[in-house]
């Protein structure tokens, strides 16, 4: 989605993630090679920019290579990888607008990145296919200032404190390759009626403390066998796939006939030609049932493939392979998370945001 930040705007592409509450852009300040790739924000041509002295690291984490962790109620990413790629900046207040200029959002904090380490900024841009990230999380304590979403409230800009997601489905033409269908649409201040097929049905967030839209996970199944879970689950629109503990991704790959990439990856892979006879994988988020067919959570690789229809990052190594997207992951057991739902599973159901009620809500996209 692109923003304007800045008098005049200097218009970036950022990517939405409701996992983070944090908002931050590629500095004019940052020489690394990966900074130089994207629009960098000009602080000196901004007449409306005001420094405020802070400094910010945020850790990030390749989402492609899953030796991480998912530490939540950090004031980072909420990927912690082992140390490695992390961002680092100041933080300043600007005039930012979104969809044209119909919302503007007057003092808005943001990162200035000046500098990355480990490669942080080329994983959290998702290999180069966007500008910087707009957090749309709740947390008050995020490291670049207070988020953008309570910035909405705070201004009296939204007619109600919800906001819906729908995300573009793919289908495969003759060849096997996959093509983009619809464009994603971001909603503040209602929900898209035309995008969503029945009644939302509605879980309230269980980390309201920590800012964060995270629901009561209580079990998943997949050929008949049942995973019963006392954990919750992050929803997060800036990440591409479906992470379970190690051991259960273990499990339910192995169900599917999908073998590990690499020893410890938390990635796995079967042959393509297996994905039509794959049974269902089935969520429950508290008492609710959705459900996911096999060609929904398999990815397959496309020859016109840029990084953008949800397999960007992974090794399609082999036509004839296919990725399963659900994958291993490491939580720490102090956050109680113990699985992350993204894109994948948003491309099928359409999610509403609701901060006044602290709930999220699901239903069919259309």
């Amino acid at each position: 989605m692109d923003v304007s930040l800045g008098s005049p705007g200097q218009i970036f592409n950022v990517q939405i993630a409701t996992g983070t509450s944090n908002l931050w852009i590629p500095s004019s300040k940052c020489s690394s090679p990966t900074c130089r790739l994207h629009p960098q924000f000009n602080s000196s041509n901004s007449w409306s920019f005001r420094p405020l002295g802070d400094h910010f690291n945020i850790p990030t984490f390749n989402p492609y290579n899953y030796h991480h962790h998912y530490s939540c109620g950090q004031r980072g990413e909420g990927y912690e990888a082992n140390g490695k790629g992390e961002l680092s900046g100041t933080v300043g207040e600007d005039t930012l607008s979104i969809g044209g200029g119909v919302i503007e959002i007057l003092g808005q904090l943001f990162g200035e990145v000046v500098q990355e380490h480990g490669g942080g900024l080329k994983s959290a841009l998702h290999d180069d296919q966007f500008d910087g990230v707009l957090g749309l999380g709740f947390d008050a304590r995020a490291a670049t200032g207070r988020p953008f979403l309570l910035n909405l409230v705070d201004q009296d800009l939204l007619q109600r404190a919800v906001f819906g997601v729908y995300l573009s489905r793919h289908e495969d033409d003759d060849n096997g390759d996959e093509s983009i269908i619809g464009g994603s649409q971001l909603t503040l201040g209602g929900l898209d009626p035309t995008h969503r097929l029945g009644d939302i049905q509605w879980h309230e967030v269980t980390r309201t403390a920590q800012g964060q839209w995270a629901i009561e996970l209580t079990a998943f199944a997949l050929r008949r066998e049942a995973f019963e879970i006392d954990g919750q689950a992050v929803i997060d629109t800036g990440f591409p796939y479906i992470a379970l503990t190690r051991y259960q991704a273990e499990m339910i790959n192995l169900q599917i006939g999908a073998s590990e990439t690499s020893p410890g990856s938390g990635v796995y892979e079967l042959p393509c030609r297996n994905v039509p006879n794959l049974f269902d994988f089935i969520i429950l988020f508290g008492l609710e049932e959705y459900q996911l067919k096999g060609h929904e959570y398999v990815l397959r690789p496309s020859s016109k493939d840029d990084g953008r229809n949800g397999t960007q990052g992974l090794r399609m190594t082999r036509k004839e392979m296919c990725q399963s997207a659900i994958v291993g992951m490491d939580f720490s057991k102090e956050s109680g998370v113990i699985a992350v739902f993204g894109q994948v599973f948003m491309r099928k159901y359409y999610s509403a945001y609701d901060l006044e009620h602290h709930r999220i809500g699901f239903a069919l996209a259309s």
